[in-house]
């Protein structure tokens, strides 16, 4: 399985990868919305793990371009912001699903794995 977290938090994103890689699967790390824009655009994933609160632009951004482009890998948001009203704005935006930082490994192990079996 091939993964794309877009995380801009550097401990965040290696203990993510780290995870994803005992897990055996490959794991590609953007670290801003424009390097995560370009990974979305020229290479295929089967799920995009997205931080909100990116450099060089919002996630939410991101996640509507990808959609609009006819992008449709499962995206699971993870941000600190967990206002419902931020969750219903990522839902939305279409996501597929959301978590709020901080989350346990294990949890957002098991919701890609749910959302990779549809």
């Amino acid at each position: 399985m091939r993964l794309l977290l877009v995380e801009d938090n550097g401990m965040m994103g290696e203990a993510s990868g780290e995870a994803v890689h005992q897990a055996g699967d490959a794991i590609g790390w953007a670290r801003d919305a424009r390097e995560a824009e370009l990974s979305l655009l020229h290479d295929l994933y089967d799920l995009v793990m997205l931080d909100l609160g990116l450099p060089e632009g919002d996630g939410l951004d991101v996640l509507d371009r990808y959609r609009r482009q006819g992008g449709n890998a499962p995206i699971i948001i993870l941000t600190a912001r967990d206002a419902v009203q931020n969750r219903v704005d990522g839902q939305d935006a279409g996501a597929d699903d959301y978590l709020a930082k901080p989350f346990d490994l294990d949890e957002l192990s098991a919701r890609g794995r749910a959302l990779l079996r549809r």
